[in-house]
């Protein structure tokens, strides 16, 4: 457990950092088609995170870091929030069980689907990617570092999509900052653990 907790806190400071030097270019993405602080909320819910994990028991860093993300303001760190306490239950059961319970958090905390340019359009690919190396046999980081890849290029994508939640917004041409901060975060994750696994 040990080294479950170095990790999340390693990967909680690179995230921190990856979203602060994002979060301008997140705000601006948000303001196109909503309120303008997609950025600040998640590096709120990050950092928040962060902290928490610190100051967490042994084993525990994860689960600490999840309760705190999920109540920092805004509904992308709601779902990372959930993911993360899905995810701190699985530890045990080993990586692919990680990512698994993470992927149904995900799913049963949103009614957005792919398609309808949100942060499920990078982190539902992801996942799934990171699920199929892993069941391969494949080492968590070569996993991860395929994930963040996957979710890179469908960050990107999602400029094409069209907001089926709001069909008047003008952010068609633009990607969404959900789907573009999620993939700042998993390439942070991806970053550490090929340091420290």
């Amino acid at each position: 457990m040990q080294q479950h907790d170095a990790i999340v806190r390693a990967a909680l400071d690179r995230i921190v950092v990856a979203l602060d030097e994002a979060r301008e270019e997140l705000d601006e993405l948000d303001a196109i088609g909503d309120d303008g602080n997609h950025g600040t909320h998640v590096l709120a819910g990050a950092t928040a995170a962060r902290a928490a994990a610190a100051a967490a028991p042994e084993g525990q860093a994860l689960a600490a870091a999840a309760e705190a993300w999920a109540g920092e303001e805004g509904g992308a760190n709601t779902l990372w929030g959930a993911m993360g306490a899905a995810a701190a239950a699985a530890l045990d059961e080993g990586p692919t069980a990680v990512i698994d319970a993470a992927l149904r958090a995900l799913e049963s905390s949103t009614e957005a689907a792919i398609g309808d340019k949100s942060i499920v359009d990078t982190l539902l690919p992801a996942l799934g990617d990171a699920h199929v190396h892993l069941q391969r046999g494949e080492p968590g980081a070569d996993a991860a570092a395929h994930a963040a890849g996957v979710a890179e290029e469908a960050a990107v994508e999602t400029a094409a999509i069209e907001d089926r939640f709001d069909a008047s917004s003008p952010d068609l041409g633009y990607p969404d900052p959900g789907a573009t901060s999620s993939a700042v975060i998993l390439a942070a994750i991806a970053e550490v653990i090929a340091e420290l696994e």
